[in-house]
């Protein structure tokens, strides 16, 4: 009689299998090396076997450097400062201007867009906000930069040079700066007129249009004068500034 086979029992594992490629942080270290190794060896290269090749790049340089600053030249005109006076603009043309800094009190009693007034302060300002400001004011047809008496004058003017060279640069739209306005304080009022000197000297160095607004919002000591101390009087008084000192 034939014997039954006997049969296994229990479960048959079955056996893993590696990964196909296995991950070794040496190989990638090799491979980055290699790959710059060859980039910076064919770069050698060509400066080797061209015996101009420096000269080219220098003139290169050169010449890429004089273009940005022919084309930020082209969008600087000659300024006659301070702006003198004028025959007065049309109210419209506040709707057709942008304004950047502390206008939101002006815009209560002139017409302005809402998409060309910009209250950023000014130091605070990003380079990327900067540019994104620059591009919303393409169809303006002048633009007004107007801050108080800073806390850190190298600050701003660093930042107002910033932001002015980053509009000229894509705009060639006149571009208008007001000086501070006196204050009721005597001794305030003789820091602001220092510091609007300095504006007067940033506005002939960068051929922007420098508005006086502090000579006649001020009395003969210097402070401001009293009428102006109501907020619809100024505001008023300084949208019909900016009308009657237009230069472009």
């Amino acid at each position: 009689m034939a014997k039954k086979k006997k049969k296994k029992h229990g479960k048959i594992e079955k056996k893993k299998s590696g990964p196909f490629l296995q991950f070794k942080l040496g190989v990638l270290l090799l491979l980055i090396v290699l790959s710059f190794g060859g980039t910076f060896g064919i770069y050698m290269l060509s400066a080797t076997s061209d015996p101009d090749y420096w000269q080219n790049e220098i003139v290169n340089n050169s010449q890429e450097a004089a273009e940005q600053e022919n084309k930020t030249s082209k969008n600087k005109k000659a300024v006659t400062n301070p702006v003198p006076l004028s025959e007065r603009a049309e109210e419209a043309r506040m709707e057709t201007s942008a304004f950047i800094g502390e206008f939101s009190p002006m815009t209560a009693y002139y017409n302005t867009k809402t998409e060309l007034v910009f209250t950023d302060s000014v130091t605070g300002m990003s380079e990327s906000r900067m540019n994104s400001i620059s591009r919303n004011v393409t169809e303006a047809k002048a633009i007004y930069i107007w801050y108080g008496y800073p806390d850190n004058a190298e600050d701003t003017l660093t930042a107002l040079t910033n932001l002015t060279s980053i509009i000229q640069e894509q705009h060639n739209i006149p571009l208008y700066l007001l000086n501070v306005m006196p204050d009721i304080d005597a001794e305030q009022s003789h820091k602001i007129d220092d510091w609007n000197t300095q504006l007067f000297s940033f506005c002939d160095a960068h051929s922007i249009h420098y508005v006086d607004i502090n000579t006649s919002l001020k009395k003969d000591d210097g402070t401001l004068s009293g009428e102006y101390e109501n907020n619809e009087t100024l505001y008023k008084e300084i949208g019909e500034l900016i009308l009657t000192h237009v230069a472009d």
